[in-house]
């Protein structure tokens, strides 16, 4: 797999270089692999970000839950957030009888695109079950 993201770099199009998002346990695969004398290949997660050329890895607990993803290289600055009706802010308040107390809720929606072209690759694993 580090190879796969080695030669995805082919790929990417973003700007600088890239941060990885993955697993807890793909990290950990990573880093566990060992030569043919049984020497690991990677001490610290900074040896494996500078072999996999990306700035940094970030695990990322949620991502466990979609098995089929298995980490996601991206340069947040290509990212862009935004908000609709100019980042408008709806309060609402309320009075909750049972606790005596008035409460208050803000909201706000935002949203978020990337703004360059094939500034992201996303690593699936497949897995065939016969």
């Amino acid at each position: 797999m580090i190879e796969s993201v080695l030669r995805g770099h082919v790929y990417y199009k973003g700007s600088g270089r890239p941060t990885l998002f993955t697993t807890d346990e793909f990290l950990t695969d990573m880093m566990l692999q060992k030569d043919k004398i049984g020497r690991r290949l990677y001490n610290t997660e900074e040896e494996l970000a500078a072999a996999l050329r990306v700035s940094k890895i970030v695990p990322v607990e949620p991502m466990s839950d979609y098995a089929e993803i298995v980490a996601i290289m991206v340069n947040l600055a290509d990212y862009t957030i935004g908000a609709d009706k100019g980042g408008a802010i709806a309060m609402f308040d309320d009075f909750d009888i049972d606790y005596n107390q008035l409460k208050y809720l803000m909201e706000s929606r935002i949203s978020g695109a990337l703004t360059k072209p094939k500034s992201v690759n996303v690593f699936l694993t497949y897995r065939v079950s016969l």
